[in-house]
């Protein structure tokens, strides 16, 4: 799951205030801000980029491995259906000489 978003809580300031205080708190908060949206979209990439490089070995292990295996299977399974067609047309044959001479 991709992290959607944070939040992080400044305290409360407990000395005295000035005009410079504030802005200084105020630049402080806007950076954190900031930092925290930095980091959830960094966590996000992460999580994207790990995802990514799963997919990546899956597809490479069914493109490789999966795939080819299969297809032998296939063309195993389709020659074994063929030889079982023509000996049952060979015997279907010989059946019906075996009654026209006989």
């Amino acid at each position: 799951m991709l992290p959607a978003d944070a939040t992080f809580a400044v305290p409360p300031s407990a000395t005295w205030e000035s005009a410079v205080l504030t802005a200084a708190r105020q630049a402080h908060r806007a950076a954190l801000a900031a930092a925290v949206r930095h980091a959830v979209a960094a966590e996000a990439l992460r999580v994207i980029e790990a995802e990514l490089l799963a997919t990546r070995h899956r597809l490479r292990a069914v493109r490789d491995r999966w795939i080819p295996g299969l297809e032998q299977a296939l063309a195993e399974v389709t020659l074994a259906l063929e030889e079982q067609e023509r000996s049952d047309a060979a015997r279907l044959r010989l059946s019906l000489a075996g009654r026209l001479r006989g």
